[in-house]
């Protein structure tokens, strides 16, 4: 199951970019499309039953951000020289906070929320205080 379409790509990414590297390499970004859905299918698997009914649109964006990225990773290097000019600064940093959440979800710290489900916290445990009886009270004083 792809969790991203050619066309959410161009959202993250000038179609030039992914034009250019399919030109470089004929068929990468379908193949990093279906790649990328592997890797997350394969974090999933961990806490969810696959193939999901309903796919959370944090899972989504990963996709696009995560198969954007590295279909164009072998035509272009980013690198952070000076200024802010190169348009894929900003994608490399939500590739990387993506790969971040996925290693969350793998650990169990992230929980996806499915549609018609709401975000509840769930007691963690409490935390009781015990002391001795005090030996001096100013009662006295």
């Amino acid at each position: 199951m792809s969790y991203c379409e050619l066309a959410n790509l161009y959202d993250v990414i000038p179609k030039g970019y992914l034009d250019a590297a399919d030109k470089v390499t004929p068929g990468i970004v379908e193949r990093k499309m279906g790649s990328v859905s592997r890797v997350i299918d394969d974090t999933l698997r961990q806490h969810y039953v696959l193939p999901l009914q309903d796919v959370p649109e944090t899972i989504k964006q990963m996709a696009v951000v995560m198969a954007a990225y590295e279909a164009v990773g072998g035509i272009t290097a980013v690198k952070k020289e000076g200024g802010n000019d190169n348009k894929l600064l900003v994608l490399q940093d939500l590739y990387k906070q993506a790969r971040a959440d996925l290693a969350a979800i793998r650990s169990g710290k992230m929980k996806l929320v499915f549609s018609g489900e709401s975000v509840v916290d769930a007691p963690t445990g409490g935390m009781a205080v015990v002391s001795r009886k005090r030996r001096f009270d100013f009662k006295g004083w």
